[in-house]
């Protein structure tokens, strides 16, 4: 079980997505992963990987990614491509990067979180990069949510804990961009935050547990 898949047992089981069947989970970190729940059945895929949107394309031959895909989603929102992108705009424009610069100490140390701090003092280049990381998202998304139809959308992790407003700018998009049957989709925010995939590391394991004590392995 992979982090991601492990996230969303815990949100199904115990957290935002309790009592749900089918849902989808999307956490974003530094990579963004995800798995979904469907009619009640967390699903794993052929070799385990299902629900790999950070590597979805949003961008036709776009940015290079870490994957061997170009224009992948977490090519542009993933923690480590928000960083990347914020670092290239400061190269290109000294002036305007001055805020993000002097926040994290040299060019090189800005991080996704420094760019979302830095956004809440009204600096103007870091607006712009919240605005194009809520864009590329929004597209991510509703390819998702067009794709697996879930009632509910859970969107966690480390870049959703430093950006929370990212949760209604997703269902905004939903609601207008979405396929009617998938437009009604709930967007809700993790209930076990960065903490998720410990929950539901935590959960398999007992479930593991439980499984060979009654079959008696």
């Amino acid at each position: 079980m992979n982090d991601a898949h492990a996230a969303t047992l815990a949100e199904w089981r115990f957290g935002a997505g309790r009592g749900a069947t089918d849902l989808f989970c999307m956490f974003l970190g530094t990579g963004i992963g995800g798995s979904a729940v469907v009619g009640g059945r967390l699903l794993e895929g052929g070799s385990h990987a299902l629900g790999e949107v950070g590597h979805i394309t949003v961008v036709a031959g776009g940015r290079k990614c870490h994957c061997p895909n170009w224009g992948c989603l977490e090519a542009y929102v993933g923690g480590w491509a928000i960083s990347e992108r914020a670092r290239e705009a400061v190269r290109g424009d000294r002036v305007a990067g001055i805020a993000l610069v002097s926040r994290a100490g040299a060019l090189e140390s800005i991080t996704a979180q420094t760019v979302f701090q830095t956004y809440r003092t009204g600096d103007l280049l870091s607006g712009r990069l919240v605005r194009e990381t809520e864009r590329y998202l929004a597209d991510g998304a509703v390819s998702v949510v067009n794709a697996f139809n879930p009632s509910l959308l859970v969107l966690g992790g480390g870049i959703v804990a430093g950006l929370p407003e990212l949760v209604p700018v997703v269902e905004a998009a939903i609601r207008a961009r979405c396929q009617p049957p998938a437009a009604s989709a709930q967007v809700l925010i993790a209930s076990f935050g960065e903490n998720a995939p410990l929950v539901g590391a935590g959960q398999s394991a007992r479930d593991h547990v439980s499984r060979t004590t009654k079959s008696g392995g």
